[in-house]
This record gives structure tokens, C-alpha cells and sequence, in this order.
């Protein structure tokens, strides 16, 4: 399975333009074991068949994570609020907001 995730924040204490264009994270082009363990954090996640629960009242300063994955056979795409109560989703975010501040840094989205 080659994922092709699309990430974007929005929100924060600081909130930053920039961080709100999502950027595109290709497994195709990490290291074997960076493209494994994305993967692996999305399948614990279980995002082709998570159900959210209902939209609670908003945080002040929380951030929201735009999530789209492909999987070349099924897509899903959606929207997660801080905070985040599922430990795996939590993981994965914070797996996507790692590689996401790296591609900024290097310039690539």
C-alpha cells in the first residue's frame, strides 16, 4: 500500500497562513521505514472506516487537522479537532505534523 496523505492545520494560539495549505506527504518518496510506519499509524487509526463523533463546542486557540488520505483503491478525507481523545489518531497527527514541519523548512510542498 503506497499513501499519498494530504495535511493542513488551522487554528492556534498563533494561527499561521501557512500552516493551513495542506502539503502532500507521498510514502512513495520516505524511507522504507518512515513510508512503514505512516502507514502503520494509519491503519491503527482505522481511517477508511472511522466514524468522528459529533461536533462538539470548539476549543478556544484549538488547532483542527485537514486529513485526506488515498490509498489508490478508496480516499477519505476529514476534518480533526483538538483535542484529539483517540490515542491512535493522536499518534498519527502527530506523525503528519512532524514530516508536514519538515517539508516547510525544506521548502517543498
Amino acid at each position: 500500500m503506497s499513501l499519498r496523505i494530504d495535511f493542513g492545520i488551522e487554528g492556534g494560539f498563533a494561527a499561521l497562513p501557512g500552516l493551513a495549505k495542506p502539503l502532500r506527504i507521498d510514502c512513495a518518496d520516505l524511507s522504507k521505514e518512515e513510508a512503514a510506519r505512516i502507514e502503520a499509524l494509519v491503519r491503527r487509526a482505522d481511517i477508511f472506516h472511522l466514524r468522528l463523533p459529533a461536533h462538539v463546542a470548539s476549543i478556544p486557540d484549538a488547532r483542527t487537522y485537514t486529513i485526506g488520505v488515498d490509498d489508490g483503491s478508496q480516499h477519505r478525507r476529514l476534518r480533526v479537532e483538538e483535542p484529539i481523545a483517540d490515542d491512535a489518531m493522536r499518534e498519527l497527527v502527530a506523525e503528519l505534523r512532524g514530516h508536514a514541519a519538515r517539508l516547510r523548512r525544506a521548502g517543498t510542498s
